[in-house]
């Protein structure tokens, strides 16, 4: 069975989600949390300057891209993937939700609910897991 999640983007912590991104599979923080940081490192190496990194429908639509070329079955072929949505609510089975807070002038800040980490901060939530690996 996969562990799906959901990643909120909020313009400001306490805020509306502005869009919500489904990934059907790994959606434990070692999986989906970490390509949350890559795909931050992704923007900052490839939008020339302009990370757009406080606006969170943009930072959405980036990350829906980021994450179709991640799951698509053949890399000449784009738009062949299925792991990824566009929602506009969490579904029932949803085992991880992930929001990012878009309101700072840097990264935006990531936080993680799911087990028995809510609303841990994503970096908190990764070194937790990596301590309950054994790592």
């Amino acid at each position: 069975m996969s562990t799906r999640c959901t990643t909120h983007f909020h313009d400001s912590e306490g805020s509306e989600a502005e869009a919500i991104i489904f990934r059907h599979t790994d959606g434990y923080p070692s999986g989906a949390g970490a390509d949350i940081l890559a795909f931050f490192d992704a923007i900052e190496e490839q939008a020339g300057g302009d990370t757009r990194f406080n606006d969170a429908s943009m930072l959405a639509a980036r990350y829906v891209v980021f994450l179709a070329q991640m799951f698509a079955r053949d890399p000449a072929a784009p738009l062949d993937f299925l792991s990824v949505r566009v929602m506009m609510q969490d579904t029932a089975d949803t085992e991880y939700v992930y929001h990012v807070y878009c309101d700072t002038k840097g990264r935006p800040t990531v936080t993680v609910d799911g087990s028995d980490r809510d609303g841990m901060p994503l970096q908190e939530a990764l070194d937790a897991e990596n301590e309950d690996d054994g790592g």
